[in-house]
C-alpha cells in the first residue's frame, strides 16, 4: 500500500466526522469566550484538534482492535483489515498526540491540560477500566468528549473559567443522547463484543428517561452559561426548541421502540450541540 493510501488509512482512525463535530465545539468555545481574536492562538487550535483529539480517537481504535475485529460495522476499520500494521499505527498516533500538544504547549498550559485530561479520561477511565465492564463507562468517555471544548475555552482567555466549565458541562450533558442511540441502533454489535452499554443492560425506557433528564440539564446550562457570561441569547434560545424536539423524539422512541426511531435521534443529536456552540458568542 502507498504511504498516501496509508496516510489515508491513519486520518481514518481519527473518526473525521466525529473529529469533525468536537472541532466545532472547540472553535465554538473559543468565539464564545468573547475576548479580542488571536489569529496565532486560532491557527494552533487547528493542529491541537486534528492532533490531540484525533490521536486519542485513534489511540482508543488501536487499543480496540479486538471489538472492531467482531462487530460487523467496524471490521473494516484500517487496523482489523489490516490497511496499516499495529507499528505503523502506533507510530502515527504518537506522532499526531505529539503535535497536538506541542501546538497546545505553544498557547498556554491550560490547553495543554485539557488535551491531556482527554487522553487520561479516555485511554484510562473509559477504554481500559469502564468500557468492557461497568455501564457507566459513559461517564469517562463523557468527561472525555467535554475536554474540546474546554481547550477552546481557555485558548481564548488564558484560564479554564466558569464559562469554560459550563461548556464542557454542557458537552457532557449532550453526549448520553449522542451514544445510547447509536449503541441501540448497533445493539447487536454490541452484545456479540460483550460490551455493556446502558441499551445492552437495561430497557427502553431506563435510558430513555436518562437521556430526557441529561438533555433537559443541558437546556439548563445552555441558558445558565448566558445569565453569567451575557453572551449566548439566541444560541440558548434556539437550544431549547431543539431540546423540546428532541424530547418529543425520544418520547416517540420509548413508545416505540425501533432502530430507525433511534437513529433518528442520533442524528438529531448533532443539531442539538452544534446550533449552541456555533451561536454561542452572539447577543
Amino acid at each position: 500500500m502507498s504511504f498516501i493510501k496509508k496516510l489515508k488509512a491513519l486520518l481514518e482512525m481519527t473518526k473525521p466526522a466525529q473529529l469533525g463535530l468536537l472541532l466545532v465545539t472547540v472553535f465554538g468555545a473559543y468565539f464564545a469566550a468573547g475576548t479580542p481574536i488571536n489569529i496565532r492562538n486560532l491557527l494552533l487550535l487547528i493542529p491541537v484538534g486534528i492532533g490531540g483529539i484525533g490521536g486519542v480517537t485513534a489511540l482508543n481504535m488501536y487499543l480496540e482492535i479486538d471489538i472492531d475485529s467482531i462487530m460487523k460495522r467496524t471490521r473494516k476499520r484500517p487496523l482489523p483489515s489490516r490497511q496499516l500494521s499495529k507499528g505503523e499505527a502506533i507510530l502515527g498516533i504518537i506522532l499526531l498526540i505529539l503535535i497536538g500538544i506541542i501546538a497546545a504547549d505553544f498557547i498556554n498550559k491550560y490547553v495543554v491540560f485539557a488535551i491531556i485530561m482527554g487522553l487520561l479520561f479516555d485511554i484510562i477511565g473509559y477504554t481500559e477500566l469502564t468500557k468492557r465492564t461497568t455501564a457507566s463507562n459513559i461517564l469517562f468517555g463523557g468527561v472525555a468528549g467535554a475536554m474540546p471544548s474546554l481547550g477552546g475555552w481557555a485558548a481564548a482567555t488564558g484560564s479554564l473559567g466558569i464559562g469554560g466549565i459550563l461548556l464542557a458541562l454542557i458537552v457532557l450533558a449532550w453526549i448520553p443522547m449522542h451514544i445510547w442511540f447509536i449503541v441501540y441502533y448497533h445493539i447487536d454489535d454490541y452484545k456479540n463484543a460483550s460490551i455493556p452499554m446502558l441499551p445492552v443492560v437495561s430497557n427502553e425506557k431506563t435510558f430513555g428517561s436518562l437521556v430526557i433528564f441529561s438533555i433537559i440539564s443541558l437546556d439548563v446550562l445552555v441558558w445558565l452559561f448566558y445569565l453569567l457570561e451575557g453572551r449566548g441569547l439566541i444560541a440558548a434560545s434556539l437550544s431549547t426548541i431543539f431540546v423540546l424536539i428532541a424530547l418529543l423524539k425520544i418520547k416517540k422512541f420509548i413508545g416505540s421502540p425501533s432502530k430507525d426511531n433511534a437513529l433518528s435521534v442520533f442524528k438529531f443529536a448533532n443539531s442539538v450541540i452544534a446550533t449552541f456552540f456555533i451561536l454561542a458568542r452572539f447577543l
